[in-house]
């Protein structure tokens, strides 16, 4: 076991996220979810799938990507809604609630003008994951493909891309959550109302005054003065679950992890790193999976793409990932000229591509099972990408040498990596194309 445990840490599953299957029609519905289900884990997390490093973020920069940590002194606002004492506080502007818990100052507005013109309406990304899984690894892989860079602060902001962690749109802080016993995955501690007025407003090229969630102290600090930019991620736990914010995006990306897969995970962490008994890893992810059953998972029915991850037909800790693509979705699809299998490795790696059903939804699937060949890694990456169709690189190669250059992070043997580069790519591609018919 522990050897096995061993190698899952060249898994990293860059967005952690996947509890209860729900039946489905299709073989889909053969879920592998057979220990338990939830919890991000990703121990690796933040240091893997990390794109070339650029001047303006350092590797050791990686943990402020994403859910980054608030700056400035931290009070707590001494509130919980509702209350009585929040309520007599409550004011609205434009027709949008102002929840004291969130910290307002008294001037502020949740909408204001932008403090320039960005020349284009912002392509709005929404991706759906659960907290401490990783992110970061993946959008490092978006900001890649765009050839941008953002700056370490709360907020991710760079010259064309902004990442925003939606944990910020926390109705309640840590204190108030305990008061009202719900969790930050119940509906009903967050302020859809605000994030779905915030965004529609950043993509109308306005500006806003966002909450911010502190992860250190589990208050809310100030809010802060978000500008529109060209690309919009927004990522955390609902970016798709709220019908005004989800008829934003352009694109909904759910990362989808299955149970035995995501015990596997927490367990290496959790119980290496934290000390814990594994009947308290258990525990842990229990409480946690009904709220993600009813108010996370159902998401990835609405996604427009989903990168999901199963145990290989080999059994873990070999994995299957698999990119599921809505047919006439929003994005762009990829497709295989044939089959492949490669060997060389243990235990080898096969990919290919049928259509299948999502949630009744037609879907066509793109899977990769096992690992390739990593002392003959460029050839059959070079062999994986001139088998496939609709990749719109921009040079021949490119998806082979991006995956070279990330060589010795953990994922790069599988098909983690791969179909995060694949996506990557055709988030440029979304921004390209929205942005010149714009």
């Amino acid at each position: 076991l522990d050897s096995r445990l061993a190698r899952a840490r060249s898994f990293d599953f860059s967005i952690d996220r996947a509890p209860t299957d729900r039946s489905r029609s299709g073989s889909m519905a053969r879920s592998h979810s057979l220990l338990l289900p939830l919890a991000a884990l990703v121990f690796l997390g933040q240091r893997a799938f990390i794109a070339p490093r650029t001047p303006g973020l350092r590797s050791s920069d990686a943990r402020h990507l994403v859910a980054l940590r608030a700056g400035g002194n931290s009070v707590s606002t001494g509130l919980t809604w509702p209350s009585p004492e929040a309520e007599a506080k409550l004011r609205e502007v434009d027709g949008i609630k102002l929840y004291p818990t969130h910290a307002w100052t008294d001037d502020m507005k949740p909408v204001v003008p932008a403090s320039k013109d960005i020349g284009a309406t912002p392509v709005v990304i929404g991706v759906a994951a659960d907290s401490g899984c990783g992110k970061s690894t993946f959008l490092r892989r978006i900001l890649g493909a765009l050839g941008t860079e953002v700056s370490s602060g709360h907020t991710a902001i760079g010259d064309m891309m902004t990442v925003v962690c939606l944990d910020d749109y926390h109705t309640n802080d840590r204190a108030g959550r305990k008061a009202t016993g719900l969790t930050a995955l119940d509906a009903r501690e967050n302020d859809f109302a605000l994030m779905g007025a915030q965004i529609e407003a950043l993509k109308k090229g306005k500006a806003v005054y966002k909450p911010i969630y502190n992860h250190d102290s589990g208050f809310k600090d100030l809010p802060e003065l978000l500008q529109p930019n060209k690309v919009m991620v927004f990522e955390g736990l609902h970016p798709i679950y709220d019908e005004k914010a989800r008829s934003q995006l352009d694109l909904g990306i759910y990362i989808d992890i299955v149970n035995d897969v995501k015990f596997a995970w927490k367990v290496q962490r959790d119980v290496q790193e934290r000390g814990w008994t594994e009947q308290q890893v258990r525990d842990d992810i229990n409480k946690r999976l009904p709220d993600f059953s009813k108010y996370v998972d159902p998401q990835k029915a609405n996604a427009d793409v989903i990168l999901r991850y199963e145990p290989s037909d080999q059994g873990l800790p070999y994995l299957k990932v698999k990119l599921i693509q809505k047919k006439g979705g929003a994005f762009p699809m990829i497709t295989l000229k044939k089959d492949l299998t490669l060997k060389g490795s243990k235990p080898g790696a096969t990919l290919k591509m049928y259509d299948d059903d999502w949630f009744g939804s037609s879907v066509t699937v793109v899977e990769m099972d096992g690992e390739i060949d990593m002392d003959n890694m460029e050839a059959q990456l070079k062999m994986i990408e001139e088998n496939m169709e609709g990749l719109n690189a921009k040079s021949k190669g490119e998806l082979t040498e991006a995956m070279l250059k990330l060589k010795s992070s953990p994922g790069s043997q599988n098909g983690t990596g791969l179909l995060q580069t694949v996506i990557a790519m055709k988030v440029r591609e979304i921004y390209e194309k929205l942005s010149a018919w714009r």
